[in-house]
């Protein structure tokens, strides 16, 4: 074989390792893949979209209210996607149809039906955040004892984009 031939294959060889590195870097670090599961997120999310979480923000500024995110949950070996709703340290209470912080309404535009029950009012502990599905009636979030607050280190990344399916192709917002 020729020198001109090994030095096109190393060329090669060392474009396709980038390539691979690079690949796995953006997949682990930067942006992940998730597939809804369930309707706790209607009307903003459908079950078997698919969605890509933005990895990257968090190391830059804290989750905020209104986030999308998903979230891991190691004792039962699965992830759900829901809303950032309270902030470590605020306090949350649902009476009457609404959600308050730290004793003030907050303003949901994306749900489409009241908040039935009443909840609270409890304490955020710090370095937690309490949750809850867009879809209120048929939602297991943070009301649940089984979920309960999330830790920070429990949210995988912010649900940024539906890539598919492809007619459903659009922006995630908060």
């Amino acid at each position: 074989m020729g020198e001109a031939i090994k030095r096109e294959l190393w060329e090669w060889t060392k474009a396709l390792a980038f390539a691979i590195i690079l690949a796995w870097v953006l997949r682990t670090v930067v942006i992940q893949t998730y597939l809804v599961d369930g309707p706790s997120m209607e009307p903003t999310l459908h079950h078997s979209e698919r969605l890509l979480l933005n990895r990257l923000g968090y190391f830059l500024h804290p989750p905020r209210r209104g986030d999308v995110v998903v979230i891991e949950l190691p004792n039962e070996g699965i992830s759900i996607v829901k809303r950032i709703i309270g902030l470590p340290g605020e306090i949350i209470e649902i009476s009457n149809g609404k959600v308050f912080i730290d004793q003030a309404p907050l303003e949901e535009p994306y749900l489409t039906q009241p908040t039935l029950a009443n909840y609270g009012p409890i304490q955020v502990p710090d370095g937690h955040y309490f949750v809850m599905g867009d879809n209120r009636q048929n939602s297991r979030d943070s009301r649940s004892i089984t979920i309960g607050f999330v830790a920070r280190e429990q949210i995988k990344g912010q649900a940024t984009l539906v890539y598919w399916p492809l007619r459903s192709l659009r922006w995630i917002r908060r």
